[in-house]
């Protein structure tokens, strides 16, 4: 397409990449409500390195490690929920300090944002876009969300702490666990209870893609060390860490919920009911990344929600179209989600956006997806009241790990051959044009052929050279 519509430039995917980590941000701070100063020329101007995410994210994984969002090396950080309450993290932990600074100084060395951000930093250097641009085009842009940012922002000045005082927070507490229905392929194990049953099967004793010499050794977690904190996790009350988010309530802007799979999860259902109890519910956003196959776990239905929260968006993680997400997202079924996303646009604030996961396995058909997502009036017209359906806006990630799973592993041939479907989106084709770092794409079909010897008998059975028939003959 020579003009990108809207729903695929909202968060960052047309803009161009400028080389050495920058972007062309002419459509930031384009919203007319939004004033341009200091702080904004040189986000603008790329003069420092800013994320929004140490201002206003309260982030814990599933392990209740602290962090200044999903992205950023816990390590760097080491302060758990267990320890140290939400409040007293975001306030004065030093190092988040030190990074708060470090993100407004000119010229800074960036000591600790190398450290802990430097997935966003290897993203924008090499494919030319991260989260944290995607992120900032998004709020530059939101004429409510910036000017509260921007006090926020000079509220640290004066004090060199945080403040929980603006209505700008965003909610991602992973703490409550990682119960999920789903076998995504390049999931990290820790982050679903179906993927670590998988990856301890005989069939995947001897995988070599989530390990390095020691069982499941990514980021430096030991599956030994990784159970010991989530029982640890489980002597903490969630109680407890529900009542510190309500008390938080007057101050959330959007409330997200991330899992494993966050509607298969009792607890998130609990805090909801704790932040209608709240009664500042009608002011929030409520999101939830999900996988979209449920609608509901035992008598919570998310139905019942939607009438208490101002938007209520799902964000669904789909990385291809049919047969394609099925084999990817293994356990989930297309007509199924369909079929649902159908059912929740019924209510008036329902938002759906696509958010996927640009892998070795998905890049082979992603630009399928992104076709379908434009033809979405096709496909969610309800008829009886002659509404069309409106999607918010689809995005994407390449993956970060594990390295075998990620697009450039492909033989070279087939990102060749991919490379002109995303003309439009030079984040992918960099990736796809990027040195497979020597690692073996066999070692990567290997491990999915496993997977498919697991699921073998199974109402999941199916078989990796039938959904990617071209992958074949580099194995044979």
């Amino acid at each position: 397409m020579s003009k990108l519509p809207e729903h695929l430039t909202k968060g960052g995917p047309g803009d161009k990449f400028l080389g050495d980590g920058k972007v062309d941000t002419s459509k930031w701070f384009e919203d007319p409500g939004v004033d341009v100063g200091t702080l904004e020329k040189q986000i603008k101007n790329q003069d420092i390195f800013f994320c929004a995410a140490p201002f206003q994210l309260l982030y814990t994984n599933i392990q209740g490690d602290y962090a200044p969002c999903s992205w950023a090396e816990t390590r760097e950080f080491g302060t758990s929920i267990k320890d140290t309450s939400i409040k007293d993290w975001f306030e004065s932990d030093p190092k988040l300090n030190q990074l708060r600074n470090e993100m407004l100084t000119p010229g800074s060395d960036l000591q600790l944002t190398k450290k802990s951000c430097k997935s966003c930093i290897k993203q924008e250097k090499q494919y030319g876009r991260s989260r944290r641009q995607a992120s900032l085009k998004i709020q530059s842009n939101n004429d409510f969300l910036w000017p509260e940012m921007r006090k926020a922002v000079e509220a640290y000045k004066e004090t060199m702490q945080g403040h929980i005082k603006h209505r700008i927070f965003e909610i991602q507490i992973k703490a409550f666990g990682n119960q999920c229905n789903l076998d995504c392929y390049m999931c990290h194990p820790f982050d679903s209870t179906t993927r670590i049953k998988t990856m301890d099967s005989n069939e995947l004793k001897d995988q070599n893609i989530f390990n390095t010499g020691e069982k499941y050794n990514m980021g430096g977690w030991r599956s030994d060390e990784y159970k010991i904190k989530m029982a640890d996790m489980k002597n903490k009350s969630m109680e407890d860490v529900i009542e510190q988010i309500k008390d938080v309530a007057p101050y959330i802007y959007n409330l997200k919920l991330i899992g494993g799979e966050p509607l298969v999860m009792k607890q998130y259902y609990k805090l909801l009911d704790a932040i209608v109890d709240s009664g500042y519910s009608k002011q929030m956003y409520v999101k939830f990344q999900t996988n979209m196959s449920v609608l509901g776990h035992g008598k919570y239905k998310i139905t019942d929600y939607t009438k208490h929260f101002k938007i209520f968006e799902l964000t669904v993680s789909l990385d291809g179209i049919g047969k394609t997400n099925n084999y990817i997202r293994r356990r989930s079924d297309w007509d199924e989600i369909v079929k649902n996303i159908k059912e929740i646009k019924k209510y008036p604030n329902v938002q759906i956006n696509v958010n996927g996961a640009v892998s070795f396995l998905s890049v082979m058909r992603f630009y399928e997806l992104i076709e379908w997502f434009d033809n979405y009036k096709e496909l969610f017209v309800d008829k009886s009241s002659k509404l069309a359906s409106k999607f918010g806006q689809i995005n994407w990630s390449n993956i970060r790990g594990p390295a075998k799973l990620c697009a450039n592993v492909l033989p070279e041939e087939i990102k060749k051959e991919l490379i002109p479907k995303y003309a439009n989106f030079p984040d992918i084709q960099n990736v796809l044009k990027e040195d497979n770092n020597g690692l073996d794409y066999k070692d990567t079909i290997r491990y999915l052929l496993n997977i498919d010897k697991y699921y073998k008998g199974t109402k999941w059975e199916m078989n990796l050279f039938d959904v990617f028939p071209e992958l074949k003959k580099y194995y044979e």
